[in-house]
């Protein structure tokens, strides 16, 4: 069976055959179809949905080697022990290997053992890597988790911004971007960065019907614990089963799991300040169920697959509705009824900007980095970091910036950057980035206080069309609701 020529029965036998499934779930046909074919394709799929089933497959059916992009150790492992226990050969090569061990799974690349092969993005800027790959002829690359080219690509994961990059070294092989929340805008994002060809758009639907939305209004923390004790303990508590709770800091997650024990519920904190084996622990005391409640910053979720999560509490408002609908969206992936609630203060939203503003290029940055990088001219990645003296976020957005206005180049993985006048590069697409995020906490802030449909609000965002209200799945609706039958009640009485 050819890649190009597979039919309807052929794909189905292969999905019978090999994964176990009778039918595709929506939109899956139709993507593997187009990457056999050779054309680019973006895709926004909901959790659940089967993503990596997408590629998966069509790694079976393509004559070289299917390459996957993964943004965590965790979330990349979980997919491999899966494959495994299907008896599906697959490789991955990771900073937590030996070079022996990467080595290994190179050779069984190189012996046709294995079709598939998950990498972080930052694997691709290691030359010897990348010539590995070229020798062995990439015939597909998967961005999973698109979305983080723009959440993350500015600030702690510039990696991303190079992909485009890495898709040219290897000789532009099908590239397909796949992720469960876009909205149109990150869309068009994620196929400029990635310098998708004509690439078919497939978006099958954000809704989660399985999932009440709701915000809690509070004007200090006192009141937030107040909300909590509310929700978790007294009589009429209405949050059972396991759950995540999202705080903006460290010491706030830390506070967070110390009033939880103190109500007598398992809870434990989770962030990037924890040595790596303490966030395991509490990763796998939470997925067997010894812990309740995980209560953590944004560097939990993405990796973890506990389908039973009951509810997700925002403490802290996010910087946008693609963040909060992403760590909302980890209730309920069992389908069964899940609750979102935001805990919203005004005054935070000074904070969230604050820090959200992280990411910004500034004309003084750029003279100051002049001296350093025209100093050594040209060098590797890591290299023109140190020589900028510039954080990582900032010299990403800065080498974006001379790369467009054609003063800086790339090859073989090294930077070139020619003589520039800092008073002449053009920050207009920095400061049209900036007024975006801005306008997307502004979003975040029009959610919270909304009195309309919560769910039509998220779905009208991510350009899909809302169900008339009463929704049955916000707050705002069963008030709604609970109003007209008080009326129709006393109107009857």
């Amino acid at each position: 069976m050819t890649a190009t020529g597979a039919r309807s029965a052929d794909l189905l036998g292969v999905l019978r055959a090999q994964f176990g499934l009778e039918a595709f779930r929506p939109g899956q046909e139709r993507l593997i179809r187009t990457v056999l074919e050779g054309h680019d394709a973006l895709a926004v799929l909901p959790t659940g949905a089967g993503k990596s089933l997408v590629y998966q497959l069509a790694a079976q059916l393509l004559p070289g080697l299917t390459v996957v992009v993964s943004p965590l150790l965790a979330l990349m492992q979980d997919q491999v022990e899966s494959l495994i226990e299907r008896g599906l050969p697959v490789s991955v090569i990771n900073s937590m290997q030996s070079e022996q061990e990467s080595a290994a799974q190179l050779r069984e690349l190189g012996s046709g053992e294995s079709r598939l092969l998950y990498v972080t993005p930052e694997r691709f800027l290691v030359d010897d890597f990348m010539a590995e790959l070229r020798r062995l002829s990439v015939s597909l690359l998967v961005i999973d988790e698109a979305h983080s080219i723009s959440e993350w690509g500015h600030t702690f994961r510039p990696a991303y911004l190079q992909l485009a990059d890495a898709a040219d070294r290897l000789g532009r092989p099908t590239v397909m971007a796949l992720t469960a929340t876009a909205s149109p805008w990150i869309r068009r994002e994620t196929i400029d960065r990635l310098r998708l060809r004509d690439p078919v758009v497939v978006v099958t639907g954000i809704d989660r019907p399985n999932l009440f939305f709701a915000v809690e209004r509070v004007e200090d923390e006192r009141e937030d614990r107040r909300v909590l004790q509310e929700r978790f303990v007294e009589a009429d508590a209405t949050l059972e089963g396991s759950g995540i709770i999202y705080c903006a800091t460290t010491k706030s997650a830390e506070a967070t799991a110390a009033w939880l024990r103190e109500w007598g519920i398992t809870a434990e904190a989770y962030h990037g300040r924890q040595r790596k084996s303490d966030r395991l622990r509490v990763q796998s005391a939470f997925m067997d169920g010894d812990v309740r409640v995980v209560t953590a910053t944004n560097a939990f979720g993405m990796g973890i697959d506990k389908p039973d999560v009951r509810f997700v509490i925002h403490r802290d408002i996010p910087p946008s509705l693609e963040a909060y609908y992403q760590e909302a969206g980890r209730a309920g992936r069992d389908g069964e009824p899940a609750r979102c609630v935001l805990i919203y203060r005004p005054g935070d939203l000074g904070r969230a900007a604050f820090m959200n503003a992280g990411g910004e290029l500034t004309r003084d940055e750029v003279r100051a980095a002049r001296p350093g990088l025209l100093g050594l001219g040209e060098g590797t990645p890591e290299a023109m970091l140190a020589a900028s003296g510039l954080g990582r976020g900032d010299f990403a957005r800065l080498v974006e910036t001379l790369e467009r206005d054609g003063l800086l180049t790339r090859r073989r993985g090294r930077l070139r950057v020619r003589e520039f006048d800092p008073d002449e590069v053009s920050l207009d697409r920095e400061a049209a980035r900036r007024a975006y995020e801005r306008s997307r906490l502004e979003m975040m802030r029009g959610y919270a206080e909304t009195r309309e449909c919560r769910r039509g609000y998220i779905l009208s965002y991510f350009g899909e069309e809302a169900p008339p209200p009463p929704c049955g799945g916000c707050d705002n609706c069963a008030r709604l609701r609970s109003a007209s039958v008080s009326v129709s009640a006393s109107v009857a009485g």
